[in-house]
Formats: C-alpha cells, sequence, structure tokens
C-alpha cells in the first residue's frame, strides 16, 4: 500500500511539476559552486495554519490560485529542506498559489516569469484535489539531509518523517535563487 501511494504521489508531483515548467524563459540560469554541505529543517506539523510569503518577502499572499479550496500554509525559504517541506505542504494542503511561489524553471523563480505563475496554478488545480486527499499521510512532515552545492541541492540521500516524503523528494532538486531556495524537477 505504501509503495502505490509512494508511486501515486511521485507520479502526480512530476507531472504539477512539469505542467508548470513549459513557462519558464530558457534564457535564465543559475550558477552552482562550492563545497557539498547538509542541513535539517521541518515545518510546524500542522502546515494549514498560516499564511503564505510571495517571492518580494512582503506578509501578503500572492494573487495566484489553483481553482482549489485550500488553506494558506506557512512558507520558509531559507534552506532546501525548509522550502521543499513548504512546497510539499502546499501540495497536500491543496494551495497552488504557494506551490507555484516555490517552484522554479530553466533556472528561474515562477513568480518572476511574467504570465507563469497564473498558468501553473490553472494547470496544476486538478491534481492538487487528488493530492489533497493523501495529506494525513504528511503530518508532522520533517526533511533533514539534502545535499547543497552552490546554489543547487538534492535530496538523494535525504530522511524525512514520515519516510514516504523521503522517497517522493529524491527525485526533484532545489536551487537557490536571490538567496531564496526554489523546489525544481530532476
Amino acid at each position: 500500500m505504501t509503495k502505490l501511494v509512494t508511486a501515486a504521489l511521485a507520479l502526480a508531483l512530476t507531472v504539477t511539476v512539469a505542467g508548470c515548467s513549459p513557462a519558464a524563459d530558457p534564457a535564465g540560469t543559475t550558477g552552482t559552486g562550492g563545497a557539498g554541505v547538509s542541513s535539517g529543517a521541518s515545518v510546524p506539523s500542522d502546515p494549514m495554519s498560516s499564511g503564505t510569503v510571495p517571492d518580494d518577502g512582503s506578509s501578503a499572499t500572492a494573487g495566484v490560485t489553483s481553482g482549489a479550496s485550500s488553506t494558506p500554509v506557512p512558507v520558509d525559504q531559507s534552506t532546501p529542506e525548509t522550502a521543499m517541506s513548504s512546497w510539499l505542504g502546499a501540495m497536500v494542503a491543496g494551495d497552488g498559489e504557494t506551490v507555484c511561489a516555490l517552484m522554479a524553471a530553466k533556472g528561474r523563480a515562477i513568480p518572476s516569469i511574467p504570465g507563469a505563475a497564473k498558468a501553473c496554478g490553472t494547470s496544476i488545480a486538478p491534481t492538487l484535489e487528488q493530492i489533497k486527499q493523501l495529506g494525513a499521510v504528511f503530518t508532522g512532515l520533517t526533511i533533514d539531509g539534502a545535499t547543497v552545492t552552490g546554489d543547487a541541492a538534492t535530496f538523494e540521500r535525504a530522511t524525512a518523517v514520515p519516510p514516504i516524503a523521503a522517497t517522493v523528494v529524491k527525485n526533484f532538486k532545489a536551487v537557490r535563487i536571490g538567496g531564496k531556495w526554489y523546489v525544481t524537477q530532476g
């Protein structure tokens, strides 16, 4: 049963990320370099209790919606693990606005690409409705041990609570853009 849920969630997340990626401008890139580092992070055990923080750092909620009924989730982009935890929390909460705000494609943050955030929110709405049903599986989500090299991070060796999250996140990467971490497809 766990393998089936993991496979279904990984597939849904991959489709979601792919649905947002075509809107990206291929001109943007991000640098990498530096030594590998590991760090850990967690999100509150109730990831659906607080507002989101848009890319510009203000406390207002951005204007993209998924079309799904959702509750905004807390966002922390200070480390790859917290960005990934925030992203997964937004997924299972059905918060398309936050999901898109935490993503990057082709080296650019989705919110910085004209029209991409709206297209992303629209394209993932049906998938988020299905993923919301798995929300209880991710209660108490924590991710630890991303491998960071410069402005890029992988989750291949990361651990997570619940363990199913580690299986899902190993297929994704994170990239640091403007001092914030964003989830990207591996």
